[in-house]
């Protein structure tokens, strides 16, 4: 007899074969459906006298975690802004050597960065987040 290997399973194993690839080929429509909400991004800086490196970062609208590490000699800090000026979230000191993590969500739009110990914005400690949706 000519015929596939499954012709000859018990017809509860095919039975539980297709309902399981059904359950599959459901979880994976519903695991792309949700790809592009509540994403997480995370963006690395560069914290040293007197600046942040890149200068500008993008990341899309969800949670973004924000990595900071001081390479510098001296501390620093982030601060994170939106229109307006409203600090949204901050971190308050970084030591040097320290790698720092703050996680906020954003919608789209761009938010200035800065150190806000004195006089490190003013010699150029600043850069861009743009939050794309």
């Amino acid at each position: 007899m000519i015929g596939s290997s499954i012709d000859r399973w018990p017809a509860r194993w095919r039975i539980v074969a297709v309902v399981s690839a059904v359950l599959l080929a459901f979880g994976a429509v519903l695991a792309l459906a949700d790809s592009g909400r509540n994403s997480s991004f995370s963006v690395g800086l560069i914290a040293r006298e007197f600046l942040f490196e890149p200068k500008e970062v993008t990341a899309g609208t969800g949670e973004i975690a924000f990595f900071v590490k001081n390479q510098g000699a001296i501390e620093h800090n982030l601060v994170l802004v939106a229109a307006g000026g409203k600090t949204v979230t901050l971190i308050s000191i970084i030591e040097p050597g320290q790698t720092m993590r703050v996680t906020v969500s954003l919608p789209p739009g761009l938010y200035p960065l800065y150190c806000s110990l004195p006089g490190h914005k003013d010699a150029g400690m600043a850069a861009t987040l743009r939050v794309t949706p």
